[in-house]
């Protein structure tokens, strides 16, 4: 199992992978972390490798199956460490079930954004993830008025 510190570490090299233009260099590194973290049986390791998975990843369907990941992951850890994820996890399903066309399950997952977003900081990723839940309630919301 790995540290956090270590896992941050090793996130920000993928990361840096895929800025560098090397997407599928990224998913093999986040794989590998993925993998070391069912070794372990650590969901919350597995909930942010999974996250970060989703983001590397071009294709929305694979988006899903990663985020989908991540959030069960997320509800296995099942105490506060997870908590301030459920507003971006919630919004970044809505945002992926929207482009896949699954208008139901969008406004499902960006009602649960909404519910949720009250654990976010009042900081640049607070208003990053609170910025999107507008963004994509908006969009949910013309989609349902014919707007």
């Amino acid at each position: 199992m790995f540290s956090d510190g270590t896992l941050i570490d090793k996130i920000g090299r993928a990361q840096a992978v895929a800025v560098d233009g090397d997407r599928e260099g990224a998913r093999s590194l986040y794989a590998e972390m993925w993998a070391e973290a069912a070794r372990a049986g650590d969901q919350y390791q597995a909930c942010v490798v999974a996250h970060f998975m989703a983001h590397a990843h071009d294709e929305p369907e694979a988006q899903l199956d990663w985020h989908l990941r991540s959030l069960r992951a997320a509800n296995a850890v099942g105490d506060e460490r997870t908590r301030a994820f459920y507003p971006s996890l919630y919004a970044n399903l809505g945002d992926v079930y929207l482009r896949l066309g699954d208008r139901a399950q969008a406004r499902e997952f960006i009602v649960r954004a909404r519910e949720s977003e009250q654990v976010l900081p009042d900081d640049g990723y607070g208003r990053m993830i609170r910025s999107l839940i507008a963004r994509l309630s908006q969009a949910v919301e013309r989609d349902s008025t014919g707007g």
